[in-house]
């Protein structure tokens, strides 16, 4: 067993570190608001202070809430990425559009002197700061995942706008009915804060309708700052159409608590972002907890609104808020019992699943079961086979042996732990660095099989010889996440193996000795063939010689006694000159057959068309001395020969076909050639005296000739044929009949393609 991710044993799989947050939260700024706000609230209520210093005071907090709401905002924005920086960069926006109008507010309040007209650039501010917040609020909605509109988001659509009707009837019908001002003031007025209360509308739908996750605080508080901002706005709007406003007025501390709201909402966005959490039990039960109260928000926004300006409730504004409520609570009601209903269907849903549950618990039980019953078998199978087995994950480290591994080191099972220096320690060091090497290499590149051979120290002292293979099983990035192995004790195989080189040696050295003794004996072979062949030139020369002074003899006694001799005589020294001639022929058909066995083969590409056209035009003058006649359809596919060899085997073949269709009145030679199963096929036919098919073997056999009698010839002319034909790795045989001419073919190999030779 092998282990340490291919490096050593004190590998150790590596901790996460803990995130560290360079921010303290959001907590400070909660209690320097709520001091803020305690503070601004005692200075409203204590009245010992002028309407100039009020006013002072009020412009410098509402300018300085929006500016510090953000910076806040920024700071959000650039710790994100994506469409919530957008966001975040749009809701600064919209805070420092409204710090903008602000500041042209206290431009005319504070350093001019003068009432703020209506309409004014500080207006301009004042309506950009909605519909920026409604931009934003989209582009945030834009990182959810986008869900199908059903009833519940249907209705809780429904009970929002109910309620916002009833609070806005409850709060403007009469004041637009007694207000004193244009409608183009008033238009203004009521512009610059219906846009805040869309951006209401929107949010808490948002909020109703999505799962923020760690974004719930931040999108929570920035719901509420919102609201904060309706309320305020909704009462200047109200204070503005009935009369002027009165700076020392309690509901202007809404605007304060709207941009403390904001701020927070940033600053708690920057903590979740540093943070890291990600979505959590408690915060899937605070959006449970946010769905659940929003309803009752709903419903205390329209009481309190109703118990405010009770005393301006008339009976117009009592039907319409009545029939409000109804709208309210036929909503609420069917938004309940949808509620109720998949609430149901979720129950059932839940009871198929547990039921599904246990039965999966029980299959899995059988399974273990089965699982334990199968590592038992494994077990006793390991042990009869003498196999041990391994495991190990390499970012764990962690290693187990099975008993059968422990057993073949002479341990029992819980005399070894299971650890990579029980294995690591009892490794021949000469073993160690290649054994680490493979190991590495193998978890580079886990696509084949692990092995390795290795030595391990015995209990006993000694080291036993051990196979180790393994495969890797891959996690989804495709590295190894676990080993499985077996180790095999192979000892006595590597002794037998030792023994086997042994003997090898002791083998090798008979054989170079008998490869020496062979040698030597070819070379003494290669000089008594040598030696041969000179003698047989020799003797073939001393041959010719006394036929040579025979055939003179004969002519000079034939010469000196031309008158004296007979006729008889005559024919006497006659066949002794055709005799010496005979046997001077032979001599030389002997001295050929030795030389096709003797010379040197070159093989080359050759045409047997050109080649077979240039010997007929050689032999034409003894094919005109039998008036044969001659048809060539030789094929020009290149065959691989020798250019002397082919040359006899062809001519013989085309002397032996004139010798025996000489007789024939019209003797015929046909010479064709194809290409069959790969090989070069060239066949002479003549319409000669032909022969027995049972002599077509021996008829190539030196000196076996069938037809002696009219015939001249040696008996060699086809032997050297068929030498020279196998001297080219090529084939000769023949059919015949009596009376009915003979087929000569001959099998030749055919050459690459290549320009072939036909010339030396």
């Amino acid at each position: 067993m092998i282990a340490g991710e291919g490096k050593f044993p004190d590998a150790a799989p590596s901790k996460p570190k803990p995130h560290v947050s360079s921010s303290r939260g959001p907590r400070p700024l909660v209690k320097v608001w709520t001091a803020a706000l305690v503070l601004y609230a005692i200075f409203i209520s204590s009245g010992q202070f002028g309407f100039e210093i009020t006013r002072v005071v009020n412009d410098i907090a509402w300018t300085v809430a929006a500016i510090l709401a953000a910076i806040s905002s920024y700071r959000a924005a650039i710790s994100l990425q994506g469409r919530d920086r957008s966001a975040w960069l749009i809701f600064a926006l919209a805070c420092a559009s409204w710090a903008a109008g602000q500041l042209v507010w206290n431009i005319y309040e504070l350093y001019l002197g003068i009432p703020v007209p209506y309409p004014s650039y500080a207006d301009m501010g004042y309506l950009a700061f909605g519909p920026l917040m409604i931009l934003g609020l989209f582009v945030l909605r834009a990182t959810q995942q986008e869900r199908s509109l059903t009833w519940l988001r249907v209705a809780n659509f429904g009970l929002i706008l109910c309620s916002l009707s009833s609070v806005l009837i409850t709060t403007f019908a009469e004041p637009f009915d007694q207000t004193q001002r244009s409608l183009g003031s008033s238009l203004i007025v009521v512009a610059e804060n219906a846009t805040i209360v869309v951006a209401f509308v929107l949010a808490i739908y948002f909020l109703w309708s999505y799962r923020w996750g760690d974004r719930l605080l931040s999108y929570t508080l920035i719901t509420l700052s919102l609201v904060a901002q309706m309320v305020a706005g909704l009462l200047y709007t109200r204070e503005l159409i009935v009369s002027d406003y009165d700076a020392s007025s309690y509901f202007y501390i809404g605007w304060l608590v709207a941009f403390a709201l904001h701020q927070w909402a940033a600053e708690a966005q920057v903590s979740a972002k540093a943070s890291g959490r990600e979505e959590s039990m408690p915060m899937r039960q605070s959006q449970g907890l946010v769905e659940a109260v929003v309803p009752s928000f709903l419903l205390l926004c329209i009481a309190l609104s109703a118990s405010m300006l009770a005393e301006e409730l008339t009976e117009r504004v009592i039907h319409l808020r009545t029939l409000l409520l109804v709208a309210f609570s036929v909503i609420l009601a069917s938004r309940e019992a949808w509620l109720y209903l998949q609430g149901q269907q979720l129950r059932f849903a839940l009871d198929n699943s547990a039921n599904s549950l246990t039965r999966a618990r029980e299959r899995l039980n059988a399974v273990d079961a089965q699982r334990r019953d199968l590592e038992r078998v494994i077990e006793a199978t390991s042990r009869a086979g003498s196999v041990g087995l391994w495991e190990w994950e390499p970012a764990t480290n962690a290693v187990r042996f099975s008993r059968e591994w422990k057993r073949q080191l002479g341990y029992d099972e819980h005399e070894v732990p299971d650890s990579f220096e029980e294995w690591s320690k009892r490794l021949h060091p000469a073993d160690y660095a290649r054994v680490i090497g493979e190991l590495e290499r193998f978890l580079r590149h886990p696509d084949a099989e692990f092995i390795s051979e290795q030595r391990l120290r015995h209990r006993d002292g000694s080291y036993r010889w051990m196979l180790s293979q393994a495969s890797a099983l891959l996690d989804a990035d495709g590295r190894p996440s676990r080993m499985l192995g077996s180790t095999v004790d192979i000892t006595p195989f590597k002794h037998l193996e030792q023994s086997l080189r042994v003997s090898e040696g002791r083998y090798r050295d008979l054989a170079d000795a008998l490869e020496g003794r062979v040698a030597q004996r070819t070379k003494e072979l290669s000089e008594a063939y040598r030696e041969s062949r000179n003698y047989a030139h020799a003797v073939a020369h001393d041959l010719k010689a006394p036929l040579r002074a025979i055939n003179g003899f004969c002519a000079l006694l034939e010469q000196s006694a031309i008158g004296k001799l007979s006729a008889e005589e005559r024919t006497y020294i006659e066949r002794a000159r055709q005799g010496a001639m005979r046997m001077a022929t032979l001599i030389d058909d002997l001295l050929n057959y030795s030389r096709v066995e003797h010379r040197e083969q070159r093989l080359r590409p050759i045409d047997c068309q050109v080649f077979v056209e240039d010997l007929i035009d050689e032999m034409s003058e003894a094919i005109r001395d039998v008036s044969a006649a001659i048809h060539l359809n030789v094929d020009s596919t290149p065959v691989l020969a020798d250019r002397e060899g082919l040359r006899i085997a062809l001519a013989n073949l085309l002397q032996n076909a004139l010798k025996f269709s000489k007789h024939n009145p019209q003797p015929r030679i046909v010479i064709e050639s194809h290409v069959e199963a790969g090989r070069y096929l060239l066949q002479v036919r003549d319409n000669g005296i032909g022969f027995d098919p049972e002599y077509r073997d021996k008829i190539f056999e030196i000196f076996n000739r069938l037809h002696a009698s009219g015939y001249e010839g040696t008996g060699i002319g086809l032997a050297l044929v068929r030498k020279a034909v196998q001297r080219m790795e090529g084939d000769v045989w023949a059919e015949a009949a009596p009376g009915a001419g003979a087929t000569f073919f001959v099998s030749l190999k055919l050459a690459a393609p290549a320009t072939p030779s036909n010339h030396d």
